[in-house]
């Protein structure tokens, strides 16, 4: 669903609509019972002689999707190549639209950008936007201009890259004409089946005679993959390339949870992603499956939290997703749905410019899920890397280029440091001019000689700024400070030095037009961001944390106990649970509590013992009195609730909180 625009994709006549999808059958139906049974239709009708679906990949392959917003402006395109490259990012370069200008001509200035970075770099290219799919099969001149425009792109791939990917087409048949005009109707989805093979195969074979070493893939629209949707549109598709002995060697994929779980919740919207990866990889005989997930604010006004963006990860790695993206979209739709959503994008902002997305007004929800995953990625560890808090006053918008000394002595470009992108940001949104956090920097690369040197270019332009401190911080993905949080932890005073690596604290004047040099030493052993976060409640957080490093503690088979009600301030004061044998358990022996007078929280128990048959059932005769109590995911320390935030929720979004539980009891 990479689609920019601000309203729903409509279509013609008495055709196809997202929302219609999404909300046929009541969203995802009986179909999808949970594990992998949805898509074992797909396993039992593949040929006898197709190998089994293997196990997911040891090495993901994660890359960052850069639309065309996103690589024109080139600060946002520096910071975006500099993030990719200190985080072993594949990019991927988007270039749907055909124009008068050549596409390797649109290409060419911003290829050489990305090997100046020393990235690996995959396209999107072939969209059929140049010539309708029907024409594309029956008129060899039309064709042929189109597969030389593509030839031309992988020579020139060629001769600044070793290696590559190409990504054909994108959620096809929504992009691209395969109708005449372009609408998405049954008669783009017919002639995907009928003419995406021979299309397909003339494609690829043009790159891979004009650049042998690049892998060419495709990509299409979710609903033709995914269970209780179509997904024999997508095997269909499948068994035509095989017949035509053109394989694709991988597939792209996305599906942002929310279309979903804002309505149907966030178990169902688990299941949409693991058959989504799932069925591709078995119609694609298990080839890698690249997936792109929801960070941004969808066109229904919906913003993810931080634990639906962490669910999304798990469910598709679970999956076998071969590699891993956040789709950073372009544009500012206020949140009006979503479950706790981070970082929403409140009613009555007003920017300025063309740098709107995700990364520039809504930071913190970009680098959250990116963080999560790298943490999952082969060979991160979190102790040796390190967070950089730069603290100040004043900062604009991509105004202080910061870069920083390696080991080698070389001065390498980490990104620009300052608020979020220009415009009008009503109070209390999260834009800050305050803080600016870098994540997951190299301990050895940076750290060697026990200090971190920095080096800051102010641009000419700039209103100036102060930096008033830089802390080197630990790297702590389960206990992630948001910028906001940062700045206000600056702000109160709060125990920074304690927690911190080491950090200076001298003011710093940012001038226009200056470089100034700032050295943090690093002397601290550092600490758990948790006495940042949730100074009240480490107990419990380190109950979790020992807890979630047992091998037989799968999140997904865990729950959450949210209680409403009066007089529960003390733990015992919960009212006993059900096993699934009708015995009574005290959620303290079955569980973690914690409480407030007016809600308490159980965490993690297990669903198979306290959600079976009889599904969630309180003892009578609490001293508590107890209104209503909900069956949550599992959250754990990663997306850890407070109790005094659990009460926050369910006063201010019953109604989510309902949709977003397993399962909700008011007992009589």
């Amino acid at each position: 669903m990479v689609d920019d625009s601000p309203a729903e994709t409509s279509t013609d006549d008495s055709r196809l609509s997202r929302r219609g999808y999404l909300l046929a059958a009541g969203g995802l139906g009986a179909g999808l019972a949970g594990g992998y049974a949805g898509y074992r239709h797909l396993l039992e009708g593949r040929p006898d002689d197709s190998p089994p679906l293997g196990d997911p990949p040891e090495r993901r392959e994660d890359f960052l999707w850069l639309g065309g917003t996103l690589w024109r402006d080139d600060a946002v395109r520096e910071n975006l190549f500099a993030f990719a490259r200190r985080h072993d990012l594949a990019v991927v370069l988007v270039k749907t639209h055909s124009s008068e200008t050549p596409l390797t001509e649109n290409l060419e200035a911003l290829l050489t950008a990305a090997s100046e970075f020393d990235l690996e770099v995959w396209l999107n290219v072939g969209l059929l936007n140049d010539v309708p799919a029907e024409t594309f099969v029956s008129d060899e001149d039309a064709r042929e201009r189109h597969l030389d425009r593509l030839r031309e792109v992988a020579r020139l791939h060629g001769d600044l890259f070793d290696t590559g990917r190409i990504i054909l087409w994108q959620e096809a048949p929504v992009m691209g004409q395969w109708v005449e005009g372009g609408d998405w109707n049954e008669a783009a989805v017919d002639n995907l089946i009928e003419f995406g093979p021979e299309i397909f195969d003339a494609q690829k074979r043009a790159i891979e005679g004009a650049n042998d070493a690049l892998d060419v893939g495709f990509f299409v629209h979710f609903p033709y993959i995914v269970d209780s949707k179509r997904p024999e549109v997508f095997e269909a598709l499948a068994r035509g390339l095989r017949r035509r002995n053109a394989d694709p060697d991988f597939a792209a994929v996305d599906f942002y949870r929310g279309w979903y779980e804002k309505d149907v919740g966030p178990e169902r919207a688990d299941e949409a992603v693991r058959s989504l990866v799932t069925n591709a990889r078995a119609a694609l005989e298990n080839r890698p499956v690249f997936y792109l997930g929801q960070s941004h604010t969808i066109n229904p006004n919906h913003t993810p939290s931080k634990q639906a963006m962490r669910m999304n990860l798990r469910a598709s790695i679970d999956a076998g997703a071969a590699g891993l993206s956040w789709y950073a979209r372009s544009g500012y739709e206020p949140t009006e749905s979503g479950f706790d959503p981070f970082v929403p994008n409140v009613e009555g902002a007003e920017l300025d410019g063309d740098s709107i997305n995700t990364a520039t007004i809504a930071r913190d929800r970009f680098l959250y899920p990116w963080l999560a995953t790298l943490e999952t990625g082969h060979g991160f560890d979190a102790d040796e890397a390190f967070d950089l808090w730069l603290l100040g006053d004043g900062f604009d918008f991509h105004d202080h280029r910061l870069s920083v000394r390696t080991a080698d002595g070389t001065w390498e470009y980490v990104g620009d440091f300052g608020g979020y992108a220009d415009g009008d940001y009503p109070d209390g949104s999260g834009a800050t001019d305050r803080a600016t956090v870098f994540r997951a920097l190299d301990r050895d690369r940076l750290l060697e000689d026990g200090a971190l040197e920095c080096r800051v270019e102010t641009a000419d332009g700039s209103s100036g700024a102060t930096l008033q401190s830089a802390f080197a911080m630990p790297c702590d993905p389960d206990a992630y400070v948001s910028e906001r949080d940062a700045a206000a932890f600056a702000r109160e005073d709060a125990p920074l030095e304690a927690v911190s690596l080491g950090h200076a604290s001298e003011r710093t004047a940012l001038a226009p037009g200056e470089r100034q040099r700032v050295t943090v030493p690093v002397d601290g052993r550092g600490a758990s961001l948790e006495r940042l976060r949730h100074p009240d409640h480490l107990e419990v957080l380190d109950r979790l944390a020992a807890f979630e490093e047992r091998e037989d503690v799968d999140p997904s088979a865990r729950f959450d106990l949210w209680v409403r009600g009066s007089d529960l301030a003390e733990p015992s004061a919960v009212p006993p649970i059900l096993d699934a044998d009708g015995t009574e358990r005290a959620p303290a022996d079955v569980g973690i509590v914690a409480s407030t007078d007016d809600a308490a929280v159980c965490y993690g128990l297990e669903r198979e013992r306290f959600l079976a048959d009889g599904g969630l059932e309180l003892a009578d005769g609490a001293d508590a009195s107890v209104e209503t109590a909900y069956a949550m995911p599992y959250a754990g320390r990663a997306t850890f609730r407070s109790p005094a935030r659990v009460a926050e929720l369910l006063s201010e979004q019953p109604g989510e909180a309902s949709i977003f539980s397993l399962e909700r009891v008011e007992p009589e």
